[in-house]
This record gives structure tokens, C-alpha cells and sequence, in this order.
């Protein structure tokens, strides 16, 4: 007996698409068949390349790579940010995009930064570092925010990271509803409520009050407003 199956048809509805880094445009459509399962990311890259994030990373590079088979850092931290979205919770994790050749097309990458290359692109920054890259960076994503007309609010809230071994540095026992007993730390966020903007964060230890560091957190994040 013959059985006849339907098969919904193809989407063919190609579509021009700028890859974040390097020049030229590819085509994209949709498809049944089974290219990528991070399809879904070239929503955001376009996003990327529409506030001109790679122009910001490209002016303000904190160091200058040697190596001739070096990556951008640019495209390093882009590759980091990209795994966050895409669900890894360890720097291992980032391996997972590494062999995903139309995620690399999106990008505009011939190949995907390791999770060793992204543990020694985070390991270059001192503090002078993180004030001198980071900081004018924050600005100018909150430059990019709406103005409004009552401005916006600051709220204060704080959260608790479990952790896991004894070589975390800060991670004591504090309260810990989730996992009692367990080290963790206990971060403060600022957030622009508006906007759900985290404005700054403070990384405090497991046994930290609620409300220590309170202070200096406002001032500091009353700074990056001004």
C-alpha cells in the first residue's frame, strides 16, 4: 500500500544580510532542513551591527593582538556575549558554536573563538584596564538610552550566586535559600527600572548584609549617569 506524506513547503524567500564583521552581504532564508540551531542569533547580530557595537569595539581595542593567527578582540568579545545568549554557563560551553559554519557566516568569521581564548582575552584586564575599556563603553550604551522626561529610576536589589568548590575568591556561606550551607556570593545590582538597565554591580561575599555597599554603589552608579 502506498502512503502519500505532506510536506510543508519551503520558505524561499532569500533576504540580504550584512555579516557583523568584515565587508560584503550573504543571503539568508528560512528552511526546513537542518542548517544551524542558532538561527535565531542573527536577530541579535543584527542588532549589533545596527548600534554600531563592532565601530565601538574597534576604537577603543585594549591591546593589540601579536599573533598572526589572531583574533580581533572585538570578535572575541562579541563570540563570548553570543555564547551567554545561547545558553553556555562555563567558558567550556563556547566550544558548542565552534563548529557551526553558518553561525560563523552570520558573523562574518572564518572560525569561533575557543574557550581558551576567550579565559586569556578576560585575564588581560586590571583594574586600570577595566576602567580605561569598560567604563567609556557603559557610557556610551547609556548614551543610547531614551531620554525621559521624569528621568529614570535607580532601584537597588541584590541576588545570591551559589558556587561551587573553594577556589571561588569571595565565595562564603551566607543565606541561601536555594542550596543552604553552600558558598556563595551575594552581588548588589543597580538597575535603570525603565530601561531594565543594569547601570553597575557589586560582587560581595556570601555573608554580606543586604544593605552593605549600598551607598557606594549609588554614588558610583550616579556617576555613570552624569
Amino acid at each position: 500500500m502506498n502512503k502519500h506524506f505532506s510536506q510543508a513547503p519551503e520558505q524561499n524567500d532569500w533576504q540580504e544580510f550584512k555579516p557583523l564583521f568584515g565587508g560584503g552581504k550573504i543571503k539568508i532564508c528560512d528552511t526546513l532542513r537542518a542548517v544551524t540551531p542558532f538561527g535565531g542569533l542573527s536577530v541579535f547580530i543584527e542588532f549589533l551591527g545596527r548600534i554600531g557595537l563592532v565601530e565601538q569595539l574597534a576604537s577603543r581595542t585594549p591591546y593589540q593582538p601579536k599573533s598572526a593567527n589572531h583574533y580581533e578582540p572585538g570578535q572575541i568579545l562579541v563570540g563570548f556575549i553570543l555564547s551567554v545568549i545561547a545558553g553556555a554557563q562555563r567558558f567550556a560551553h563556547t566550544n558548542q558554536l565552534r563548529a557551526d559554519r553558518a553561525l560563523h557566516a552570520l558573523l562574518g568569521m572564518e572560525r569561533f573563538p575557543s574557550d581558551d581564548t576567550i579565559l586569556n582575552y578576560f585575564r588581560r584586564f586590571s583594574q586600570a584596564e577595566v576602567e580605561g575599556f569598560w567604563r567609556p563603553l557603559w557610557r556610551w550604551l547609556i548614551s543610547r538610552l531614551p531620554q525621559l522626561e521624569k528621568g529614570y529610576s535607580l532601584d537597588l536589589d541584590s541576588t545570591i550566586f551559589s558556587r561551587h568548590g573553594a577556589q571561588q575568591q569571595g565565595a562564603t556561606k551566607g543565606y541561601n535559600p536555594r542550596r543552604p550551607g553552600r558558598l556563595s556570593h551575594h552581588p548588589l545590582l543597580a538597575v535603570l527600572a525603565e530601561a531594565n538597565f543594569l547601570l553597575h554591580s557589586w560582587l560581595r561575599s556570601g555573608n554580606a548584609g543586604a544593605s552593605q555597599m549600598c551607598l557606594v554603589t549609588l554614588f558610583r552608579g550616579n556617576g555613570y549617569v552624569q
